[in-house]
């Protein structure tokens, strides 16, 4: 069976796995597979074979970065300080 990824293509059983294909992928585009996340149309592969995720024969998968979420966690322990000290603050000014 031939998958399309990003306009390249892929022979690959329906059986593969999905960590299969993202292992092919990273040896041709040299990109990490924990970091590559798979599309079919609206729906992102998850783990168990292509057949069990719906893909069919010459099917176009798009390929995503998945990047976690970091900063943002960050900013918010900066936001929490920032207030913390403000309460600590106001707090002595009303003794």
């Amino acid at each position: 069976m031939k998958i399309f990824v990003n306009s390249t293509a892929y022979e690959v059983d329906a059986a593969t796995s999905v960590e299969s294909l993202k292992l092919m992928i990273e040896n041709a585009e040299f990109v990490p597979a924990h970091q590559i996340c798979l599309l079919n149309g609206a729906e992102a592969l998850e783990e168990g074979s292509l057949e069990a995720n719906g893909v069919e024969e010459e099917d176009a998968l798009q390929m995503r970065m998945s990047v976690n979420a970091g900063m943002r966690r960050k900013w918010r322990k900066k936001r929490m300080r920032r207030l913390r000290r403000k309460r600590r603050k106001m707090r002595q000014r009303a003794k």
